[in-house]
């Protein structure tokens, strides 16, 4: 039978109308999808990537005190981005020849790795062994010799960067390997998530890039710890604290103090003052006055008498105005 069983009419019939209000909504709502990889997922929240980024920076602000110490010249480490990508994007995007050496972190259960580009790696082997550690032109290949020299350089960053993470987690550090073309270290799948870390170092006069890659999968253990939410959870207050520490304040005291308007007053006047004499002030008596509380102001009042004594009369706090006497 070449008939149709419905028609257009009867087939449009038989389907809810949709409001235009709801269709706008519906398109709207398939506009706001956006294609998700699942080979290359990120495994990090902002707020995680946050948190990486702040631990980061206090380990260049701790390297940059340690360097000086140990290559006995001026050294500044900043850091310079946080980022997440693939193993493989990470490697394709290191030059070649670079200074590149695998650590394997204990506690952690995995390889991290740490690369220095080519011109700070050969300065910084020149002013280890007695140079002056200058920007190098030739841009070569580090020999084995260089390579273990460097190593040692390295082990002043790996321990300020346990240092770091010792708030989280505490791991020791051990150097598995060194290469200088990026192409021989494979310590991950190409399309395992890392986090790449890049400092800009400036040593002497040299100056140079150290990047790391640290896989995801390493801290997967602590990576709750990166949670803002999580560390809100842990760090409540109980009631019972609260109080406390409200008991153990409530006798503190602080100073209250009115002040008036300043008078300038000349050296000579000053040097002529005596018991009697009347200074004389320009604050007009309808005028409010400043009052403050452990020398910052939190009220404006205004002059008043009460009991034969002179007391200030609190008018205003910030936008919520009441009156209360301070004597």
């Amino acid at each position: 039978m070449d008939e149709e069983l419905l028609s257009n009419e009867e087939m449009a019939a038989l389907l809810p109308e949709i409001p235009a209000d709801e269709a706008g909504k519906e398109r709207e709502k398939r506009r706001r999808i956006v294609p998700y990889n699942f080979r290359r997922p990120d495994r990090l929240s902002k707020e995680q990537v946050r948190s990486l980024y702040m631990l980061h920076d206090l380990f260049a602000h701790s390297l940059s005190s340690s360097l000086p110490l140990f290559l006995r010249t001026a050294s500044e480490v900043n850091l310079i981005s946080v980022e997440q990508q693939s193993y493989g994007d990470y490697m394709r995007g290191l030059a070649d020849p670079t200074t590149i050496f695998s650590v394997a972190a204990n506690s952690l259960r995995g390889v991290f790795a740490i690369e220095l580009n080519t011109s700070i790696a050969l300065s910084i082997v020149d002013r280890m062994l007695g140079g002056e550690g200058q920007a190098v032109t030739e841009l070569r290949a580090a020999t084995d010799l260089e390579l273990n020299i460097i190593e040692g350089f390295l082990k002043i960053v790996t321990d300020n960067y346990s240092e770091a993470w010792k708030p989280l987690v505490e791991f020791e550090t051990e150097f598995i390997g060194s290469e200088t073309h990026p192409k021989l270290v494979q310590i991950l799948a190409p399309n395992e998530v890392v986090v790449t870390i890049v400092y800009q170092l400036q040593i002497g006069d040299a100056q140079g890039l150290m990047s790391i890659c640290l896989p995801v999968v390493m801290f997967e253990s602590v990576i709750e710890k990166f949670s803002q939410s999580a560390q809100t959870s842990n760090d409540k207050t109980s009631p019972e604290a609260t109080n406390f520490l409200l008991k153990t304040i409530s006798g503190v005291r602080f100073a209250v103090s009115t002040e008036l308007e300043k008078v300038p007053a000349a050296v000579s006047d000053l040097m002529a003052l005596a018991v009697g004499d009347v200074l004389r002030t320009n604050h007009s008596i309808a005028k409010p006055v400043n009052i403050g509380i452990g020398g910052l102001v939190k009220f404006h009042g205004r002059l008043a008498s009460l009991d034969q004594k002179l007391v200030v009369q609190i008018t205003e706090e910030k936008d919520h105005k009441f009156s209360k006497a301070v004597v």
